[in-house]
C-alpha cells in the first residue's frame, strides 16, 4: 500500500466522484465498491497500473488483496453493459484476461451492471466475502 503509482488521467469535462476516502473514480458504482473495500478493510489500488502479456499496461478498476491468503486478485466492473460497443470492449478485455492467466473466481473478480439492472451492494458484499476475506 505504500508503493506510490500514477493512475489513469481523468479527462477535465467528466463529472468528478469521490470516495469516502477522498480517492476519485470515475463513477457512482466504483463508489460502492471502493466504500465497501475500505469500510471491510480490504487493501486495494484504483487503477494500479500492472503488464499484463497479450494487453500491454492497463489501469483494472482495482487491485485488492485477500490479506489472509496473500493473494491478489484483479477487480473489474462493466457498468455500461446495455451500450452495444461496451459490452463488445468488455468481453474483449475479458478474453484477453483469461488469455493471461487471469480466470474469473480465480485471481478476476468481475462485476456489471447494465441500465435496467443496477449494481447491486449485496453482490458487491458477497463478491468480497466470497474471495477477499
Amino acid at each position: 500500500m505504500s508503493v506510490e503509482y500514477k493512475g489513469k488521467s481523468f479527462n477535465d469535462n467528466t463529472t468528478e466522484y469521490y470516495t469516502a476516502k477522498k480517492e476519485r473514480v470515475r463513477s457512482k458504482s466504483e463508489i460502492i465498491i471502493a466504500n465497501t473495500l475500505n469500510r471491510l478493510k480490504i487493501p486495494y489500488r484504483y487503477e494500479y497500473p500492472i503488464h499484463i502479456p497479450g494487453i500491454g499496461t492497463v489501469h483494472s478498476d482495482f487491485v485488492c488483496l485477500n490479506i489472509h491468503k496473500r493473494k491478489e486478485y484483479i477487480w473489474e466492473h462493466f457498468g455500461m453493459m446495455a451500450d452495444s460497443d461496451y459490452a463488445e470492449n468488455a468481453v474483449n478485455k475479458i478474453e484477453k484476461y483469461t488469455l493471461a492467466g487471469y480466470y474469473p473466481g480465480d485471481n478476476l473478480i468481475l462485476s456489471f451492471e447494465s441500465t435496467s439492472r443496477p449494481l447491486s451492494a449485496w453482490v458487491i458484499e458477497h463478491n468480497i466475502q466470497k474471495y477477499l476475506m
